[in-house]
C-alpha cells in the first residue's frame, strides 16, 4: 500500500486499486468523518501519478452491490472444471446473455451457483450486482478478453 507524506505525518489509504486503463487509484471510505486534510492527500496523490478519492457511505452501503459481492465471494476459491467451464462460456457465445437460471442449468460436474460465482470472479462472467439481489432472473454476460 503506498503511504503518503502529508506534513509531518504520513497517510496510508484504505484501498488502492488499479483502474482499467491503469491508472492508480488511492480511496479512503468513509467511517466517522472525512479525513481532515483530504484536499492536500489529493495533491499529495497527484504528484505520486496516483488519484484520491473519499468513497461515500451511501456507495458502499446503499443498494445491493454489498451484498451481492458477500454473496459471489463466498466462492472465491471454487475450483470450476474444464467441462463445465467450457459447456457456460459455449452456451453464453451461442445464445448471447442468459438469465441466471438457464446458465446453472448447463453445470454438471460441480456446484451450479459456486461454478458461476467463481467464473464471475474469475472475470469470465458479469452479471449485474447493483440493480437488485441477485437471483434467477439475474442476467449473466461473457466478458471478452
Amino acid at each position: 500500500m503506498t503511504a503518503l507524506k502529508v506534513g509531518r505525518a504520513s497517510h496510508v489509504a484504505d484501498l488502492q486499486m488499479e483502474d482499467a486503463d491503469g491508472s492508480l487509484w488511492l480511496l479512503d471510505t468513509f467511517d466517522r468523518k472525512l479525513p481532515r486534510d483530504h484536499a492536500v492527500i489529493s495533491e499529495v496523490a497527484s504528484t505520486r501519478q496516483c488519484r484520491y478519492r473519499v468513497v461515500d457511505r451511501s456507495e458502499i452501503y446503499d443498494g445491493f452491490r454489498l451484498r451481492n459481492a458477500k454473496d459471489l465471494l463466498r466462492y472465491a476459491g471454487h475450483n470450476v472444471p474444464l467441462g463445465d467451464r467450457v459447456r457456460l462460456l459455449a452456451g453464453l457465445d451461442e445464445h448471447g446473455p442468459l438469465s441466471l437460471a438457464d446458465c446453472l442449468r448447463t453445470v454438471r460436474e460441480s456446484q451450479p451457483v459456486a461454478t458461476v460465482a467463481s467464473l464471475v470472479l474469475q472475470g469470465l462472467l458479469e452479471l449485474e450486482i447493483d440493480d437488485a439481489l441477485i437471483g434467477p432472473e439475474t442476467m449473466v454476460r461473457r466478458i471478452r478478453a
